[in-house]
């Protein structure tokens, strides 16, 4: 516009009357065909958008009748070509689009002025003037149109790709990542069947405001009234896809949540008695609360189970003041069961310092605990005095430990001892087994009661009576053994004389064949025994060195009577 300003104000050479009344014809026929395409645009606007262009009119119209009654009272030719030039400038130069409408009247206005007589150096300047704003009208008009079709083939790719989703709608669905945590721990079971309908809504309600954002876009953008109304025509029926569904879904999920809410507070908040967890109860309203804003649910819904599990927190809290009253007495009461108890301990504390036995502490301390129980103390209040009669038992547990560990240590003493005792007997039982053959009857007698009083008074545990039973019960066979033949060389060694001797020998002979039969008797007993069934593994290993021995014994007999008889 500054450049149309800075124009030539000198007439233009070839400003003859001729030439100009054709300009003003061609200008005059470029109007009407500019006024026929305003018109044309104007009566194939969108019915969506008659309201908005109306008003639109109505204020373009209000704009232009001011301007044309200000011309009217002007008497002047060049003043009001001058005013019509300027209108057609600010038309052209308003905020947001220019206003072509406007324009194009003044304009036409403009044509029948520069009929009229107007001083020629002024009709040269507002020539060039309104020449150059009739190009920068055109200009515009081409920017505008290139903007529109841009705009045009955006919104068709955007409604295109709507489409699509829209056919493709299960497609979609099935590929969509969801995850859905319900914080609430009464509606676990739910998880489930809630987050199919949610899922399932919000693909809806993503596809559902792009919808709302194209109308919206295709209100703002100028284009043909006959192709925006095609557009809005198949956002309605991409519309008719999408909102009777997500109505449809939202009333469901709606009345699943406000039966499931209802349901909690019939279930908990239908007595006067909220329980003993109120701490669950009021995180279970929070997380209901929170889910109400996570889910897509209609406004009374929401509005309804806002206000029933507000009620529900209302309550809580009445509840918690009634409780803390409550608490409140209650800790009057046990500071003073406290305080008692304490007494008590303490009293117990400087008995044991003054020297009160073991036992009558442990009987004072057992009956404080009964009085513990027997009263009503908190939770604190119990681990103070349980601590306090840790502090007391401290001393006698030690004490005890001390006693115990003394006692041990002479159990120890006398297990070494006895230990000590078994071997030196096992170590006896061997020697005399070997200094047999060298000892008397008398000394064999001797050492034989001097072995079994040392084993009586030894104090010795079953299993090591068992071992030394079985030693002696060798050394038995080995003592009765020794005793026969000291009496067979006694009866050998007797006299000269032949009958004598053979007498003694008879009789050796005899005695030996009793052996033997005694022998033999005990080994049948023996075999008897080792084929009952009740026996342990001791038992019969124990059996099974007997008759070895017995076996022994008799090879030996056997054979001191075939030396007798050859």
């Amino acid at each position: 516009m500054s450049q149309m300003t800075a124009m030539n104000l000198e007439e233009p050479q070839n400003s003859n009357p001729s030439e100009q009344e054709n300009l003003f014809a061609d200008m005059e026929n470029e109007s009407e065909l500019g006024m026929d395409h305003s018109e044309e645009s104007e009566f194939t606007e969108s019915d969506q958008v008659t309201n908005e262009k109306s008003k639109k009119e109505k204020k373009t119209s209000v704009a232009f009748q001011e301007f044309s009654a200000e011309i009217e009272k002007v008497a002047d030719a060049d003043t009001k070509l001058q005013k019509a030039i300027e209108f057609m400038e600010n038309s052209l130069s308003q905020n947001g689009n220019p206003n072509f409408r406007n324009f194009w009247d003044a304009r036409t206005i403009c044509l029948n002025l520069f009929k009229e007589n107007i001083t020629p150096v002024l009709r040269a300047h507002l020539w060039n003037k309104y020449s150059e704003l009739s190009k920068e009208a055109r200009r515009l008009k081409e920017i505008l149109d290139e903007q529109t079709a841009f705009a045009v083939e955006q919104i068709e790719i955007a409604v295109h790709a709507l489409e699509a989703d829209v056919d493709n709608y299960r497609d979609q669905l099935d590929k969509m990542s969801f995850e859905f945590e319900i914080p609430s721990e009464t509606l676990k079971n739910k998880q489930s069947e809630y987050t199919a309908i949610q899922k399932e809504l919000n693909l809806l309600n993503t596809q559902a405001s792009r919808v709302n954002a194209l109308r919206k876009e295709l209100i703002k953008t100028e284009m043909r009234i006959k192709q925006k109304n095609k557009f809005f025509q198949r956002l309605s029926s991409i519309g008719d896809k999408i909102f009777p569904r997500r109505k449809e879904l939202i009333k469901e999920i709606s009345q699943l949540f406000s039966n499931d809410v209802e349901n909690f507070i019939q279930k908990n908040f239908q007595n006067k008695d909220l329980g003993d967890s109120l701490f669950f109860l009021r995180e279970e309203i929070k997380a209901l609360q929170s889910m109400a804003k996570l889910l897509t649910l209609n406004t009374q819904s929401f509005t309804q189970t806002r206000m029933h599990l507000s009620e529900c927190w209302d309550k809580i809290k009445v509840e918690e003041k009634e409780r803390k009253k409550v608490r409140a007495q209650q800790k009057a009461i046990f500071k003073q069961n406290f305080d008692e108890a304490f007494g008590k301990i303490q009293e117990v504390s400087t008995s044991i310092n003054e020297s009160m036995s073991m036992k009558d502490a442990n009987q004072k301390i057992d009956e404080i605990l009964q009085f513990m129980k027997s009263v009503d103390l908190g939770r604190d209040e119990i681990r103070i005095l349980k601590d306090e009669i840790a502090k007391v038992k401290k001393p006698i547990l030690e004490k005890m430990r001390q006693e115990e560990a003394e006692k041990h240590a002479i159990e120890s003493e006398k297990e070494n001892q006895r230990k000590q005792k078994v071997i030196e007997l096992k170590q006896e039982i061997e020697d005399f087994s070997q200094k047999l053959p060298e000892l008397s009857l008398e000394e064999i007698h001797t050492v034989r009661e001097d072995l079994n009083q040392k084993i009586s008074k030894s104090g010795l545990n079953k299993f090591e009576k068992q071992e030394i039973e079985r030693l002696l019960k060798k050394l038995k066979n080995a003592i009765s053994d020794a005793i026969s033949e000291q009496k067979e060389k006694a009866l050998l060694n007797l006299s000269d004389d032949e009958r004598e001797t053979i007498q003694q020998l008879k009789d050796v002979l005899n005695q030996r064949k009793e052996r033997r039969q005694e022998i033999k008797a005990q080994i049948e007993l023996l075999k008897k025994a080792s084929s009952s069934s009740g026996l342990d593994i001791e038992q019969a290993m124990n059996i099974d060195t007997q008759m070895s021995i017995e076996n022994d014994r008799l090879k030996k007999i056997n054979l001191g009577i075939q030396e007798i008889e050859n």
